[in-house]
């Protein structure tokens, strides 16, 4: 409460929020900071259970692939809502699309609780992944008007940090949830939207007023961004390899507990969330070539998962690879803040966060032919030596490309 005591003591004067009372003020520096943490919830409340999700709805098919749907449909529902928030969430409505949002994530999110349609369990993963997404650009709209100047820049950071650790937390939750009461269980979770709704009706009583910013007068081209659009889309379908395909190496090796499954993700996060506290002194050294060391570290760490003999070499090889995953998406939105005008940066970053969730979409299409042919263990060895592979082209074609690399 510190750290949040200084921030509310750095806000200027033109900052909104300073017209409130202390007690509101303080309940919308709460909420603003702890809103990510639902988005979270889209994979931690099914990844601790996938094991028990797909032995429910396997039927005759790909058990394993059946599981991963029922993750990969909220972030499908995450990356369309990116790409249509721009029109979604206005000036005018900013208040009431939070509201509306929230509550749709929490029904969304509840519906594990009784769904028994394996299709309308995907559907209320789409509908939910979308909501969240809106309820993120809402309330991330909001946290620029309310506050600005360095106020502004430290609750952006600690909101990171927060969703980082809820991500964690509730990780490790839902796994003891699954464990104890069956893989609907996690469902429960998403009563903290819920709650966030109610709160947000106390703390936000008045429409919230956005700054009019000037429009650009050159038009935004998503062929600027290419080499970033794609590299992040690569880097996303690394990065869920922990959450997405980790439970089912495990289970090959005879390690079927959802508290130890759930320990893997959540220490991949934990690492990442470590690693990201280092970002900012590695890319003012290294630049670009950050992510040739991330990917480098991420291939080498899924490469030794595959090969691993035991569930603790495991866990060491999830280290290496979180620290590499924990500089992917900072130095995406770094790249995306050092080449992209002030005025095109929210299009461009809504661009980028579609790619890192359509990312998480393709992971199980693109790993299952791999998988079914030669077994998860290789799978793991095939995706780590695809990112090594890509960071000796950067690396190693990055005086001939200069162009290329200039713009990732």
């Amino acid at each position: 409460m510190a750290v949040i005591s200084g921030v509310v003591q750095d806000m200027p004067a033109s900052s909104s929020a300073t017209d409130l009372p202390a007690w509101r003020r303080w309940l919308v520096i709460v909420i603003l900071l702890t809103g990510g943490i639902k988005s979270a919830l889209a994979f931690t409340s099914v990844v601790p259970a996938l094991q028990l999700i797909a032995a429910e709805f396997g039927g005759a098919g790909d058990s394993v692939l059946s599981a991963q749907f029922v993750v990969t449909l909220a972030p499908v529902g995450m990356a369309v809502s990116g790409l249509m928030a721009g029109m979604i969430v206005s000036n005018r409505n900013l208040r009431t699309t939070m509201f509306l949002a929230l509550g749709v994530c929490t029904l969304a999110g509840l519906m594990q609780l009784v769904v028994h349609n394996y299709f309308l369990l995907l559907a209320s993963r789409f509908v939910l992944g979308f909501s969240a997404v809106v309820a993120d650009v809402s309330m991330t709209s909001i946290l620029a008007a309310q506050f600005s100047g360095a106020a502004r820049s430290k609750l952006i950071g600690f909101r990171q940090a927060i969703s980082s650790i809820g991500t964690v937390a509730t990780m490790l939750l839902g796994g003891w949830l699954a464990q104890h009461y069956g893989w609907r269980a996690p469902g429960i979770m998403f009563l903290l939207p819920g709650i966030m709704l109610l709160l947000a009706f106390l703390a936000f009583d008045q429409p919230i007023r956005l700054e009019q910013i000037p429009s650009s007068r050159e038009r935004f081209s998503v062929w600027q961004l290419w080499p970033l659009l794609l590299l992040s889309l690569v880097m996303s379908i690394g990065h869920t390899m922990p959450s997405f395909q980790m439970p089912f190496l495990l289970k090959e090796n005879g390690i079927t507990s959802a508290v130890l499954v759930s320990r893997v993700p959540a220490l991949s996060s934990t690492i990442s969330i470590l690693s990201a506290f280092a970002f900012g002194f590695v890319y003012a050294r290294l630049g670009p070539w950050t992510l040739v060391v991330a990917a480098t570290l991420m291939g080498a760490g899924f490469i030794g998962a595959g090969l691993a003999p035991s569930y603790e070499i495991i866990l060491l090889c999830v280290v290496i690879e979180g620290v590499g995953a924990g500089w992917t998406i900072p130095f995406f939105l770094n790249r995306i803040l050092d080449r992209t005008d002030p005025a095109k940066r929210s299009s461009a970053i809504g661009l980028v966060q579609s790619s890192l969730f359509l990312g998480h979409f393709l992971n199980p299409l693109i790993t299952a032919p791999v998988r079914l042919t030669l077994g998860i263990h290789a799978t793991f060895m095939v995706v780590g030596a695809a990112l090594i592979l890509i960071a000796v082209l950067i690396g190693g074609w990055s005086t001939r490309f200069r162009n290329t690399v200039r713009a990732i």
